[in-house]
């Protein structure tokens, strides 16, 4: 399945399949050679290393090698992309190094000067191994399992000499369905040249134009269309095409503001009514096949969701389809678990924040789903070192593209220090589970609706009163299976008591603008660590279904709880 853009006439190949592997455990990557290795065993592409039989739960490096069939007269432009690994890769081409990738879950494009051979060599290095110099996003206390593999599909295509490499869609007058076309070219851009554009499949206009910097510059009317909503998720396509390429985009009508502390979708009041969702299953790890990518998505909407949290990093373009087609609005995120000073203060850290932050905005900018980015969930925000990292993120997004929101998932409430640069405060926490949990004689539920309350009066301060106030988490953990008629905790009954009263309270406070609960299902967490206590089996099982998306008795208390709130 390609997710948006396609290139229908560009000459392409997909390389997922079976691929020849060498496992070298604690490898020397300084002195790495491809050629010099043996290659006996397979693993898949999409796919990951550590959770078959073998070698569960490893930690080192592993390379994949294939064969690629791709003849190509010499000096032809191809271009490898690789839509995410975990944790750091590193790419080989014939025997020549093209780069590093060093931002888990991220896109990365190689460029590459074709040698004239019919054939050819990739390999593909892959470590999983926590480095906090090299892969300083990820640090080995995160709350999700660090898996290691390629996570998603890789592709290889030839670029005409000139070619479309994007083409930006903004709603600019949604009454008059009105839109400005950016389409960015590449290769050889002549200074001036003639184009067909076309809407959701027509025949379409030719236009003369003249690029400026390599970008044609547009507006177009649509006719006979509605705005994307979660209620009626209408897409169209814009289709350019030159003489030897052709790109089609997706899009929506559609308009977000933050205003009167309320979210504002297509002019109208909307309450965002939503969960957490990791790309997590026991054996696939964040590899995951893009029918149960689906099937996950058809579960949150049965919820009575129409806002998903993405978390903690950019999830698989696939998915971002989905949820256009679907009508779930959604929050993307960059990596960032709890970090602090050390990686505020590290310019390889921070400069992979800004990274991993642009990289997530360009590739997501045409789909109407996303409303929030959003980057380093729970992190330092009330250190100062974190208030020019801060700044310098989201003014990076908001060049990028200053029509959605801007927001971070805190923990750190009215110690923040950067609530300045947010459009939306977002705000994680779990009375009554984590912390306040009280004295023994406390009951826990007793805890929330107190908490939320001094939370939204919190918000209702000078400099924040007028934006919109998200519960970004909360939640209990329920262990599948479990269950005890005195309620205990761990127990589905328990949890399930938790959510019910955690959705009234939110739902009954005028002062938030929505929730995202913690979480859609039950995903690997710390193994064999101190905090391990606090995860029984190795899971954060504060799913409403688990591991193997098997409804707890709390999906239908939510599902109630959405459903008389729509």
């Amino acid at each position: 399945m390609k997710a948006y853009p396609l290139h229908p006439i560009r000459r392409a190949i997909n390389l997922d399949g079976a691929w020849e592997f060498a496992w070298l455990g604690e490898a020397d990557l300084s002195s790495l050679d491809p050629a010099r290795l043996r290659f006996d065993e397979i693993e898949a592409v999409p796919g990951v290393f550590d959770t078959g039989i073998k070698r569960y739960g490893a930690r080192g490096t592993g390379v994949y090698r294939r064969r690629v069939p791709f003849p190509a007269p010499a000096g032809t432009r191809l271009r490898l992309r690789l839509n995410g690994l975990g944790l750091w890769g590193r790419v080989w081409w014939d025997g020549e190094c093209l780069g590093d990738v060093e931002l888990p879950y991220s896109g990365y494009t190689f460029e590459i000067t074709a040698n004239g051979a019919d054939c050819h060599d990739l390999a593909i290095a892959v470590d999983n191994r926590f480095d906090a110099e090299r892969t300083p996003l990820f640090p080995p206390y995160s709350d999700f399992y660090a898996y290691g593999g390629i996570y998603r599909s890789i592709e290889l295509e030839e670029l005409p000499p000139l070619h479309v490499e994007r083409i930006r869609v903004q709603t600019v007058d949604l009454d008059a369905a009105r839109v400005r076309l950016e389409i960015r070219l590449g290769g050889d851009v002549p200074d001036e040249l003639t184009l067909r554009l076309a809407f959701d499949g027509g025949d379409g206009e030719l236009v003369a134009a003249r690029p400026e910097g390599g970008v044609v510059r547009l507006e177009r009317v649509l006719p006979d269309s509605r705005p994307w909503s979660p209620d009626h998720p209408e897409l169209h396509t814009v289709t350019v095409t030159l003489p030897h390429d052709q790109i089609v985009e997706r899009f929506g009508l559609r308009t977000v503001a933050a205003r009167d502390g309320a979210i504002w979708l297509n002019g109208e009041r909307v309450r965002l009514l939503g969960i957490n969702r990791h790309e997590a299953h026991p054996q696939l790890g964040p590899a995951l096949p893009p029918a149960l990518v689906a099937e996950d998505l058809q579960m949150i909407k049965a919820l009575g969701c129409n806002f998903v949290r993405l978390v903690h990093y950019p999830h698989d373009p696939i998915t971002l389809d989905l949820c256009d087609e679907l009508g779930l609005l959604v929050w993307e995120e960059t990596m960032g678990w709890q970090l602090g000073e050390r990686e505020f203060l590290s310019p390889r850290a921070r400069a992979q924040m800004v990274d991993q932050a642009r990289r997530m905005v360009a590739d997501g900018i045409n789909h109407p789903s996303i409303i929030l980015w959003a980057f380093l969930n729970e992190s330092a925000s009330d250190h100062p070192t974190a208030v020019p990292v801060y700044r310098e993120i989201s003014q990076a997004i908001r060049e990028l593209d200053p029509t959605r929101l801007v927001t971070w998932a805190s923990h750190r409430y009215e110690r923040d220090l950067c609530w300045e640069f947010a459009d939306v405060v977002s705000l994680n926490f779990y009375p009554g589970w984590i912390h306040p949990t009280g004295d023994w004689s406390t009951p826990n539920l007793s805890l929330i609706a107190p908490y939320l309350a001094e939370k939204a009066d919190y918000c209702a301060r000078p400099g924040l009163e007028g934006k919109p106030l998200l519960v970004s988490e909360i939640g209990a953990c329920g262990l599948y299976g479990y269950h005890d008629r005195a309620r205990a905790q761990w127990s589905e009954e328990f949890q399930a008591d938790y959510f019910d009263e955690a959705c009234r309270a939110i739902l009954e406070e005028p002062r938030y603008a929505g929730l995202a609960l913690w979480q859609f299902c039950d995903t690997r967490s710390y193994v064999n660590t101190g905090n391990i206590r606090v995860k029984p089996r190795g899971y954060n099982s504060a799913g409403l279904v688990d591991e193997y998306r098997r409804p707890k008795l709390a999906y239908d208390v939510v599902a109630r709880r959405f459903r008389e709130a729509r």
